[in-house]
Parts: C-alpha cells; sequence; structure tokens
C-alpha cells in the first residue's frame, strides 16, 4: 500500500512538473477581445502600420496579418540586429468576440567578412518562447481592442 502511495505521489509530482515545464515554454499566444473580428482586424494593422512595422501580407478573409521589424543591435561578436516576423490570425467567436492568436519568429542578421568587405547572413531562429516580447505586442494592441 505505501509502494503504490509512494508511485502515485511520484507519478503525480512528475506530470505536474512536466505540465509546469510545458507552460512556461509556451507563451500566452492566444488572447479574446470583447470586440468584433472586423474592427480587431483593422485595428491590429493600423496600430502596426502606425509603430512602424513592415506589413508583409494581409488576408482580410482569413484574419491573416503578417509584419516584421528590424531591431538594430550593436554587438561585438559579428551580430548586427534582429528581425522579428509577426503572425497575426484574427478569428470570430461564435459570441461576436474576437479571437487572436499571436506567433512571432525570430531571424538573426549576423556580419562576417572584413571592414573593408563585410558579408552578411540570415539565420532563422524560429518561433521565440520568450513571453515577455509577446507581452510587449500584447501590451500596445491590448488597449485598443477593449
Amino acid at each position: 500500500m505505501v509502494k503504490k502511495t509512494h508511485i502515485s505521489l511520484i507519478s503525480l509530482l512528475f506530470i505536474l512538473f512536466c505540465s509546469h515545464a510545458a507552460s512556461a515554454q509556451n507563451p500566452e499566444r492566444t488572447k479574446t477581445f470583447q470586440i468584433s473580428a472586423d474592427s480587431a482586424y483593422t485595428k491590429v494593422v493600423q496600430t502596426l502600420h502606425e509603430s512602424g512595422y513592415y506589413i508583409a501580407q494581409l488576408d482580410r478573409p482569413s484574419g491573416f496579418i503578417q509584419t516584421s521589424i528590424y531591431l538594430k543591435n550593436k554587438s561585438l561578436f559579428g551580430r548586427e540586429g534582429d528581425k522579428r516576423i509577426l503572425n497575426f490570425l484574427i478569428s470570430p467567436l461564435p459570441d461576436g468576440r474576437a479571437k487572436i492568436v499571436l506567433n512571432i519568429f525570430l531571424i538573426e542578421r549576423h556580419r562576417g567578412g572584413s571592414n573593408d568587405s563585410p558579408n552578411y547572413y540570415e539565420e532563422d531562429k524560429g518561433i521565440i518562447q520568450d513571453d515577455k516580447i509577446y507581452q510587449q505586442m500584447w501590451d500596445k494592441i491590448s488597449p485598443l481592442l477593449h
């Protein structure tokens, strides 16, 4: 009986640990707002445009927005800066609210070669896992969607 209790306790702790680790690696990418999806789409596009983001693709019928921004980074290690690509998917919910899914991708720009003849290359780092970066974007667009 004691062994079953120990095994159950260890199993429960393992499950809790794994679920906490998984949630820590998946930043909050989905939010819902008390506004129609069409209005949310328009406001997100306007906010991104006014904030200096490059609007790469728009598809209103599907609710898709792709935008990017280049961030300068002065580094001693040959890294020129980061490019963030943001994908928004805005969907209507049955109760009239909007659901927004956000994915942010990181591309690092590196510099090689000499000062006289530099060469540049980009390294795709995939989807960003840093909650702070997602929160910065939510802080920018959320006030307009309430």
